[in-house]
């Protein structure tokens, strides 16, 4: 059963006409998460010389990263099928959107449109899902136990070396790097292993990051469905109490205090679709 979803802004960006760059769409019974791939600002190379007030001021609108995750929610709400077929599809329709939009893909501010993605489909006691880099699925059983997490593919297999690569992100090398040569690459890797990420950007190479599983609920068992603002969240014992006894306003006062509490764990942009077995 579909009991909760919502997407919260980000806690520096409220009040500033900032694109709400996580989407979503919930039905009864399946969900899709898209992230939205931070835009470069315009005109701004070295990003440590931009204030915060200068950064919302020549940040792109509209936003290609919510104009992408609003498409994979769309074309995932419009389609059928195995979750794998219906994220390529939303790949496809992004494909479209950069047609549209991207002449020559410079990986700054004319870097593709894209986002991330995780969603869900759930028939009786099972529960099929489908994932892209750091969107993600888990399951909590109805003492709060974790049965089942996706992993976070960009932290397990290309931050280490990302972090490896000797430029600061702040300059534009090191951003022309990462988005090259560590999305959607098969040909980057590491002792016989691709170190790269997945993003839907529209890219063929895109489909080949989309993991997919199935898994057998229980009564009680509590899944969510969230993008990667919500990960530093979910092994919190005070969260998971709050999920497994969920209360709409006592939960969002929850989210609102720790996002205060502490920005970089807490604050940034999220969202989470929750269902209850």
């Amino acid at each position: 059963m579909l009991v909760y979803m919502n997407t919260f802004e980000n806690t520096k960006t409220l009040n500033n006409n900032f694109p709400i760059e996580d989407q979503f769409y919930a039905s009864e019974n399946e969900a899709v998460v898209a992230d939205g791939i931070t835009r470069d600002p315009i005109g701004v190379g070295d990003l440590s010389t931009c204030s915060q007030k200068e950064f919302l001021a020549k940040y792109p609108r509209p936003s290609g990263a919510e104009l992408a995750a609003k498409e994979i929610c769309y074309t995932f709400s419009k389609t059928s099928g195995l979750l794998r077929d219906r994220l390529i599809q939303c790949n496809n329709a992004v494909k479209k959107l950069n047609d549209r939009y991207i002449l020559e893909c410079d990986y700054l501010e004319n870097d593709y449109f894209g986002a991330v993605a995780s969603c869900v489909s759930i028939k009786n006691d099972i529960l099929d899902y489908a994932y892209i880099c750091d969107c993600g699925v888990i399951v909590y059983d109805n003492l709060g136990n974790i049965k089942f997490q996706t992993e976070d593919d960009k932290e397990r297999y290309s931050d280490p070396f990302i972090n490896k690569i000797g430029i600061p992100w702040n300059l534009p090398e090191a951003r022309v790097i990462v988005r090259r040569d560590y999305r959607n690459n098969l040909d980057n890797t590491y002792n016989g292993r691709c170190i790269s990420y997945g993003a839907i950007t529209g890219e063929i190479t895109a489909i080949n990051f989309i993991k997919t599983g199935q898994i057998e609920l229980s009564n009680g068992d509590t899944v969510l469905v969230y993008s990667d603002g919500f990960t530093k969240f979910l092994h919190d014992k005070d969260f998971i109490s709050q999920i497994i006894n969920f209360e709409k306003d006592k939960f969002e006062n929850y989210i609102e205090i720790k996002a205060q509490s502490d920005y970089e764990k807490y604050g940034k942009e999220k969202t989470l679709v929750l269902f209850k077995k």
